[in-house]
């Protein structure tokens, strides 16, 4: 973390709506963002997905429906001008969504590459189970030495 200890983040529900953060850096040089997690990258640290903003009134949201609990999110805020000053950029598990709020918890780097590790193993697992339902044991080796 860097410029203050954010071990959770609370963000109001609002109907099928989710609103800013508190740490939401407002203002012309300000840069937010929200995306999961979906991969370890090489060059970038974490493949991501940016979750969209719509606006209702003058206010930027989010769409609830791209929040789960278990998955696992980047939180960014940065402002400045020339030089920019990073207030919080972090990664933050889901862990609960009410009908109020979501409540997202702060995770080390060691544990997002354990979870998003486990989670790739899981994936691949499921689909060799799908694989063997639609084809043979041999067809499937053929396949996956193929697409390695």
């Amino acid at each position: 973390m860097l410029e203050e200890n954010v071990y959770e983040i609370r963000m109001e529900i609002s109907s099928c709506f989710v609103k800013k953060h508190e740490h939401w850096e407002k203002g012309r040089y300000g840069k937010n963002w929200i995306a999961r997690i979906t991969e370890l990258d090489k060059k970038y640290g974490y493949k991501r997905e940016f979750l969209e903003t719509t606006k209702v009134g003058k206010e930027k949201v989010f769409h609830l429906e791209d929040f789960h609990t278990g998955e696992i999110y980047e939180i960014a805020s940065l402002s400045g001008g020339g030089i920019r000053r990073i207030n919080l950029k972090d990664a933050f598990e889901c862990t609960e969504i009410t009908e109020t709020h979501i409540l997202l918890r702060y995770l080390e780097q060691e544990e997002v590459i354990e979870k998003v590790s486990e989670e790739r193993n899981d994936r691949a697992e499921n689909l060799v189970q799908q694989l063997l339902r639609i084809v043979t044991k041999d067809q499937a080796v053929n396949l996956i030495q193929h697409y390695r």
